[in-house]
């Protein structure tokens, strides 16, 4: 679900770029507040959707040149660490964003050149880390119980079996 938000989150940041473009070149008139609409409120929504997506389904970059020697139980302990350690920082933004969105509305925030609202936007931050916290708490659990597979956090099934394989 989170993929599907920031996917179309990107279709939007699209048509919104090329209708304001094609506004200003053809029509002389752009689109009012689209660099503000684009930075404040749609690039948030595509990152802090995206990246607990990513973690979900294992497609942030692996370098396994120091742990592809390690056995599945120190492998374990040290995806758990790690995991946690994510979950801490993610935690820590969450707190922090949401100290800052509170800020932002108590002032009713807006766009620096337009008067466009942009408080409410700033709720994504503990919104997407908070459920990046999650997801690092479940990998980190996971990882415990399955030391030698990579396992989708969203279905619980290694990523490294092919689904059509796994019928048979």
């Amino acid at each position: 679900m989170l993929s599907g938000i920031a996917a179309l989150a990107l279709v939007a940041l699209i048509v919104l770029s090329v209708s304001h473009a094609l506004g200003r070149t053809f029509f002389g008139a752009p689109i009012h507040g689209a660099n503000e609409i684009a930075a404040q409120w749609i690039l948030p929504i595509i990152v802090l959707f995206a990246i607990p997506s990513a973690q979900v389904w294992k497609e942030h970059y692996v370098v396994t040149i120091a742990t592809e020697r390690m056995g599945a139980r120190s492998l374990a302990l040290l995806k758990f660490a790690g995991f946690l350690s994510g979950a801490l920082l993610c935690a820590g933004l969450a707190w922090y964003g949401l100290e800052e969105a509170l800020k932002k509305t108590s002032v009713s925030a807006t766009a620096g050149i337009t008067s466009l609202p942009v408080w409410p936007f700033y709720y994504l931050v503990p919104v997407g880390m908070a459920l990046c916290v999650l997801v690092f708490v479940m990998d980190a659990l996971l990882a415990l119980r399955h030391p030698e597979d990579e396992i989708n956090t969203g279905t619980g099934r290694s990523i490294n079996v092919d689904p059509e394989e796994e019928v048979l």
